[in-house]
């Protein structure tokens, strides 16, 4: 079979994955603030113990204690600042959320920047852990107002973020940007069925690249012992139209074949989000963009609506995955568009962090 890589999205989460992070003084530091936040250098050691995380904290400059968020990020690893391109958009959120008096902490992912540790070697439910060892660390800080913080995350990250905000004791609040509302497999199988819908091509060749995902998820969720074997076997042949080519990711069939097996990978065909999104009892935000082709408001709304008591709903019309204003929502978009988030967003969403932490 000829194949190409036009539905390669289809196997993969949404992913960014970054080089090197840093703290940007610039962006952390409010243009025209009469006072600028502080801005340090924080390491905390993973729940598992498998690795060391560094981070930024920042915090509002006077005398506190403030609220707080923990920041995490979409799925692959990824820098602190979700940096795309130039633009760094938890760095703009970050200065958004200090501007408004909230403490914020981001982190680079296992295996990023100041990080050890293997991301792909790591579940969902492993990096949830992790996100409460953060706030757990920002919770030690004197400047900061332990019975006062909250999570907030984009697509994956907003699935840890409600995962840590059930599962922390008096968790003020949870922000959950463009989150995925979809059983894992059903999720990714819409995102093929919506690549080929715009991708003009026979049928037959359509039912092709169906039946090529049916392989890999009886691959990927088979016990067997040779699926590992069966795994690399399907990598080699045509199978690898459907697998993106994204820099982090390994080139061999080989190291392919693990992380697709691994825990990572399997933590998005699991997810669940009945039991993601139920039991959050702090006040949720939800934000989405209406040019999201990964986590559409529309198809994915309706399900958090139904899981969570409450919330709070937030769409920009003309916002993509990453909540930046876009002109069609591509990913090949990401890092044209001169932001991160868009601005106004970024501040709506600070301001509601504030209003909601300041609430009896």
């Amino acid at each position: 079979m000829k194949t190409n890589r036009i539905v390669a999205a289809a196997l993969a989460a949404t992913v960014l994955g970054t080089g090197c992070a840093h703290a940007d003084p610039v962006l952390d530091a409010p243009v025209g603030a009469e006072r600028a936040p502080h801005v340090e250098e924080t390491r905390f050691v993973s729940a598992d113990r498998k690795a060391t995380y560094g981070g930024t904290l920042l915090v509002p400059d006077g005398p506190g204690p403030f609220p707080a968020v923990v920041l995490l990020s979409v799925a692959g690893p990824n820098d602190r600042d979700q940096t795309v391109g130039t633009n760094k958009g938890f760095a703009e959120l970050a200065r958004a959320l200090a501007d408004r008096g909230v403490a914020s902490l981001r982190y680079d992912d296992r295996g990023v920047g100041a990080s050890s540790g293997d991301y792909f070697a790591a579940s969902w439910e492993d990096f949830a852990a992790d996100a409460l060892a953060a706030a757990a660390t920002v919770a030690k800080d004197a400047r900061v107002d332990a019975g006062r913080i909250g999570f907030a995350g984009m697509s994956q990250g907003a699935a840890l973020a409600a995962m840590a905000c059930r599962e922390r004791a008096g968790c003020a609040f949870a922000v959950l940007m463009s989150p995925p509302a979809l059983p894992g497999e059903t999720a990714l199988r819409g995102q093929l069925e919506t690549m080929l819908a715009a991708t003009p091509m026979p049928a037959d060749r359509s039912d092709q690249y169906r039946a090529l995902m049916d392989e890999f998820f009886a691959i990927v969720k088979s016990d067997r012992d040779d699926r590992q074997a069966r795994m690399i076997a399907f990598l080699s042949g045509p199978g690898a139209a459907l697998i993106p080519p994204y820099r982090f990711l390994p080139g061999d069939p080989e190291g392919l074949a693990q992380v697709l097996l691994g825990p990572w990978y399997r933590s998005n065909l699991t997810f669940d989000p009945a039991r993601t999104y139920a039991g959050l009892r702090a006040p949720v935000l939800v934000v989405g963009g209406g040019r999201d082709p990964i986590a559409e408001p529309r198809t994915h709304w309706p399900a958090i609506r139904d899981a969570l008591d409450g919330g709070t709903y937030l769409e920009l019309a003309s916002g993509n995955h990453l909540l930046q204003a876009a002109q069609t929502g591509s990913p090949t978009e990401y890092a044209a568009i001169d932001h991160g988030i868009a601005p106004t967003l970024a501040e709506m969403i600070a301001a509601w962090a504030a209003e909601t932490a300041a609430a009896p």
